[in-house]
């Protein structure tokens, strides 16, 4: 449930506007288009990274531990971790593999660098998604998410 919220929200920004996703673009991608993201762009990204994204995943995480009887903060860090790395693969399959480079190339294009070399199937998986979803997905996000998720279950099933 978790994966399918974070993807289909992701792709639904993406595909509405492709530059409210600078930041999850490789940093070529990023260099060279025309026009550099605005600071009210940026600002929205911040907003809906945190807000629309990571809060109500951490809650729903939280929640869903402590209805699932999951007890005891490493046993509810490890839930975390697992429902984390899940959201990271669907990512990596569904939103990269998938829909980026199958189904909706076209969309997922920044105005302006339609072309780019880094576009094509086995860059953009050497540049960006294998080492964003393999290296920084299960070494950094997935831990710190865990430690957050396991908090605020263990604050919850104190109440």
């Amino acid at each position: 449930m978790m994966a399918a919220y974070f993807n289909l929200f992701a792709a639904a920004v993406a595909i509405y506007n492709p530059r409210l996703m600078f930041p999850c673009y490789p940093p070529s991608i990023i260099k060279d288009v025309p026009e550099p993201p605005t600071k009210a762009e940026n600002r929205l990204y911040v907003l809906w990274i945190c807000f629309g994204e990571i809060l109500p995943l951490v809650i729903y995480g939280s929640v869903s531990m402590m209805e699932g009887r999951t007890r005891g903060f490493g046993w509810m860090v490890l839930h975390g971790y697992i429902q984390w790395l899940m959201i990271g693969f669907a990512d990596l399959f569904f939103l990269d593999v998938w829909l980026i480079q199958k189904k909706c190339k076209k969309r997922f294009m920044i105005p302006g660098t339609e072309g780019h070399p880094v576009y094509g199937f086995k860059a953009w998986m050497k540049s960006y998604a294998l080492p964003e979803h393999l290296l920084q997905w299960p070494l950094f996000l997935c831990p710190v998410m865990a430690l957050l998720q396991a908090g605020l279950g263990g604050v919850l099933i104190r109440l």
